[in-house]
């Protein structure tokens, strides 16, 4: 199980980084807002990446502890 799912974390990364460079929808959008906060014409792909996956690691991360809760039942 912890094979799957690391396997699964990491295509997201991927997937994200893979976006990030290519600059797919939604990081444009995502560096638009950097560069309005930061008040010059920069932004952080690292920071773009992080923000497009850590949502989906997030609900994987759930998923992975009910599946943990619902194993030992």
């Amino acid at each position: 199980m912890n094979k799957f799912f690391g396997i699964v974390a990491v295509t997201i990364l991927i997937t994200a980084t893979i976006l990030t460079f290519l600059n797919k929808w939604p990081a444009p959008l995502i560096n638009q807002w950097q560069i309005k906060i930061t008040g010059d014409d920069r932004y952080f792909p690292a920071l773009t990446i992080f923000i497009m996956a850590l949502p989906p690691l997030l609900v994987l991360l759930l998923i992975k502890k009910a599946a943990l809760r619902l194993g030992k039942k």
